[in-house]
């Protein structure tokens, strides 16, 4: 792993076959860089969840800078893969919505969902509360900010899209 040179204060390490992490007693991670340096309570987070889920990584501080970048969870070491895509796993709390089983058609806009977690009922934030993306999926802002996403609206029964068209 090479190190560059600092400017304003931050540095970022960029390769990752010879760095590693640890947990540590409270279950969260720690960056050990080739030089020894340990990172400790570092964030493993997708450069672009919604685009491209399978793409770059990035490890942040605790305060948010960037220490690492990898270009995916495979660019990892076979040792340090499978606790990278947990603290991926753990750290991504994105709801998938399979089906619209009822919607409201006045405000405040409450759909009843099948999620990919369970059923699950929730006031949408908006009436924009619905984004469509160029893929073809969605996603969708509730009044306590946990987004959804619908992956592919097109796929959905004619049912949920049919609501999906009423509400925004």
């Amino acid at each position: 792993m090479t190190a560059e040179q600092p400017t304003a204060g931050t540095s970022t390490m960029t390769g990752t076959t010879r760095c590693h992490f640890v947990e540590d007693l409270n279950g969260d991670l720690v960056l050990i860089t080739a030089d020894g340096i340990r990172h400790a309570g570092v964030l493993v987070v997708r450069a672009f969840p919604l685009s491209f889920p399978q793409g770059p990584v990035a490890v942040l501080d605790a305060g948010g800078r960037e220490l690492l970048w990898a270009e995916s969870v495979e660019a990892f070491p076979p040792e340090t893969r499978q606790l990278v895509a947990n603290q991926l796993a753990a750290a991504e709390f994105l709801p998938r919505i399979e089906a619209i089983v009822s919607a409201t058609r006045r405000e405040p806009l409450v759909w009843d969902t099948l999620t990919d977690r369970g059923r699950h009922r929730f006031q949408l934030a908006a009436t924009e509360a619905v984004i469509r993306h160029p893929d073809g999926s969605a996603t969708v802002t509730d009044t306590a900010g946990i987004c959804y996403l619908i992956p592919a609206v097109q796929q959905l029964d004619r049912r949920s899209r049919r609501l999906i068209e009423q509400s925004g």
